[in-house]
Protein backbone atom coordinates (compact mmCIF):
# COMPACT_ATOMS: atom_id res chain seq x y z
CA UNK A 1 0.00 0.00 0.00
CA UNK A 2 2.79 2.21 0.86
CA UNK A 3 4.15 1.39 -2.78
CA UNK A 4 0.72 2.51 -4.31
CA UNK A 5 0.72 5.94 -2.53
CA UNK A 6 4.39 7.00 -3.39
CA UNK A 7 3.32 5.77 -7.54
CA UNK A 8 0.30 7.54 -6.88
CA UNK A 9 2.45 10.55 -5.36
CA UNK A 10 4.53 10.85 -8.03
CA UNK A 11 1.66 11.05 -11.02
CA UNK A 12 -0.15 13.81 -9.11
CA UNK A 13 3.44 15.68 -9.15
CA UNK A 14 3.65 14.84 -12.96
CA UNK A 15 0.12 16.43 -13.60
CA UNK A 16 1.11 19.51 -11.57
CA UNK A 17 4.25 20.02 -13.48
CA UNK A 18 2.51 19.80 -16.13
CA UNK A 19 0.00 22.24 -15.52
CA UNK A 20 2.26 24.87 -14.50
CA UNK A 21 4.70 24.55 -18.08
CA UNK A 22 0.95 24.80 -19.75
CA UNK A 23 -0.09 28.18 -17.65
CA UNK A 24 3.86 29.63 -18.03
CA UNK A 25 3.36 28.67 -22.03
CA UNK A 26 0.04 30.35 -21.88
CA UNK A 27 1.56 33.54 -20.17
CA UNK A 28 3.77 34.47 -22.62
CA UNK A 29 2.21 34.27 -25.39
CA UNK A 30 -0.21 35.95 -24.06
CA UNK A 31 2.84 38.79 -23.08
CA UNK A 32 2.62 42.54 -22.45
CA UNK A 33 3.09 44.73 -25.48
CA UNK A 34 6.50 47.01 -24.41
CA UNK A 35 4.23 50.05 -25.46
CA UNK A 36 1.14 51.32 -26.90
CA UNK A 37 2.13 52.12 -30.26
CA UNK A 38 0.24 53.77 -32.84
CA UNK A 39 0.44 55.08 -36.53
CA UNK A 40 -1.73 57.97 -37.56
CA UNK A 41 -0.95 58.93 -41.78
CA UNK A 42 -3.56 60.95 -43.78
CA UNK A 43 -5.44 58.13 -45.59
CA UNK A 44 -5.13 54.64 -47.24
CA UNK A 45 -4.95 56.08 -51.08
CA UNK A 46 -2.23 58.47 -51.31
CA UNK A 47 -0.77 59.95 -54.59
CA UNK A 48 2.32 58.84 -56.20
CA UNK A 49 5.42 60.75 -55.59
CA UNK A 50 3.91 63.15 -53.57
CA UNK A 51 4.28 63.71 -49.69
CA UNK A 52 2.48 61.37 -47.13
CA UNK A 53 3.61 62.47 -43.63
CA UNK A 54 3.41 59.37 -41.34
CA UNK A 55 3.23 59.82 -37.18
CA UNK A 56 4.69 57.22 -34.88
CA UNK A 57 4.16 56.57 -31.41
CA UNK A 58 5.08 54.58 -28.63
CA UNK A 59 4.38 55.65 -25.06
CA UNK A 60 3.42 53.91 -21.79
CA UNK A 61 0.16 52.46 -20.75
CA UNK A 62 0.35 56.09 -18.66
CA UNK A 63 1.15 58.10 -21.45
CA UNK A 64 5.16 58.74 -20.53
CA UNK A 65 7.37 58.66 -24.01
CA UNK A 66 8.80 55.14 -24.47
CA UNK A 67 12.53 54.44 -26.31
CA UNK A 68 12.32 52.77 -29.38
CA UNK A 69 13.35 52.16 -32.82
CA UNK A 70 11.04 52.06 -36.20
CA UNK A 71 11.72 50.60 -39.25
CA UNK A 72 9.28 50.18 -42.42
CA UNK A 73 7.75 47.03 -44.28
CA UNK A 74 6.16 47.22 -47.38
CA UNK A 75 3.15 43.90 -47.79
CA UNK A 76 1.88 42.50 -50.81
CA UNK A 77 -0.41 39.90 -50.37
CA UNK A 78 1.08 39.34 -46.89
CA UNK A 79 4.61 38.84 -47.81
CA UNK A 80 7.81 41.67 -47.30
CA UNK A 81 8.44 42.88 -50.64
CA UNK A 82 10.85 45.84 -49.38
CA UNK A 83 12.25 46.90 -46.17
CA UNK A 84 13.14 50.77 -45.43
CA UNK A 85 14.27 52.85 -42.95
CA UNK A 86 13.04 56.21 -41.94
CA UNK A 87 14.85 59.30 -42.39
CA UNK A 88 12.67 62.09 -40.70
CA UNK A 89 15.50 65.10 -40.88
CA UNK A 90 16.51 64.02 -44.25
CA UNK A 91 15.67 66.59 -47.46
CA UNK A 92 12.57 64.97 -48.69
CA UNK A 93 14.04 66.18 -52.37
CA UNK A 94 17.01 64.46 -52.30
CA UNK A 95 17.90 61.25 -54.19
CA UNK A 96 18.21 59.34 -51.12
CA UNK A 97 15.01 60.23 -49.54
CA UNK A 98 13.17 59.44 -52.83
CA UNK A 99 14.34 55.84 -52.89
CA UNK A 100 14.16 55.38 -49.00
CA UNK A 101 17.94 54.77 -48.94
CA UNK A 102 19.34 57.42 -46.31
CA UNK A 103 19.35 55.22 -43.50
CA UNK A 104 20.46 51.77 -43.37
CA UNK A 105 19.08 51.02 -39.76
CA UNK A 106 16.72 51.58 -37.43
CA UNK A 107 15.28 55.09 -36.72
CA UNK A 108 15.93 56.01 -33.02
CA UNK A 109 12.88 57.96 -31.63
CA UNK A 110 11.74 58.98 -27.82
CA UNK A 111 7.66 59.23 -27.78
CA UNK A 112 7.13 60.26 -31.08
CA UNK A 113 8.71 59.95 -34.48
CA UNK A 114 7.12 62.37 -37.47
CA UNK A 115 8.72 61.33 -40.90
CA UNK A 116 7.73 64.10 -43.22
CA UNK A 117 9.34 62.65 -46.11
CA UNK A 118 7.48 59.77 -47.00
CA UNK A 119 6.75 59.29 -50.97
CA UNK A 120 5.32 56.82 -52.23
CA UNK A 121 6.97 56.06 -56.02
CA UNK A 122 4.62 55.69 -59.18
CA UNK A 123 5.56 51.80 -59.49
CA UNK A 124 3.19 51.37 -56.32
CA UNK A 125 0.15 52.49 -58.55
CA UNK A 126 -2.88 50.33 -58.26
CA UNK A 127 -1.33 47.75 -56.07
CA UNK A 128 -3.34 46.79 -52.83
CA UNK A 129 -0.27 47.26 -50.15
CA UNK A 130 0.41 47.26 -46.18
CA UNK A 131 2.59 49.78 -44.74
CA UNK A 132 3.74 47.76 -41.31
CA UNK A 133 6.17 50.07 -39.46
CA UNK A 134 7.72 47.87 -36.43
CA UNK A 135 8.30 49.90 -33.79
CA UNK A 136 10.77 47.93 -31.17
CA UNK A 137 11.66 48.58 -27.23
CA UNK A 138 15.34 47.46 -26.33
CA UNK A 139 15.43 44.04 -24.06
CA UNK A 140 11.10 44.05 -24.19
CA UNK A 141 9.94 43.42 -27.50
CA UNK A 142 8.22 44.40 -31.13
CA UNK A 143 4.92 46.19 -32.13
CA UNK A 144 3.51 45.53 -35.87
CA UNK A 145 1.28 48.68 -37.16
CA UNK A 146 0.07 47.34 -40.27
CA UNK A 147 -1.82 50.10 -42.18
CA UNK A 148 -3.54 49.25 -45.85
CA UNK A 149 -2.82 51.27 -48.86
CA UNK A 150 -3.63 51.97 -52.58
CA UNK A 151 -1.79 54.30 -54.15
CA UNK A 152 -3.00 56.22 -57.01
CA UNK A 153 -2.11 59.31 -59.66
Amino acid sequence: MLRRMTNATKLGGLVIALLAAALLAAGGAGAAAPCVAKLKAPGHHPKANKLWPVTVTCLTSSGKPVRATATYQFLYNGQVVATRYPSPKANPNSPCSRAGTCRHSPYPFKGRMRDGTFIWPRRAVGFPLTLRVIVRVAHKGSVNLDYTVRVHR
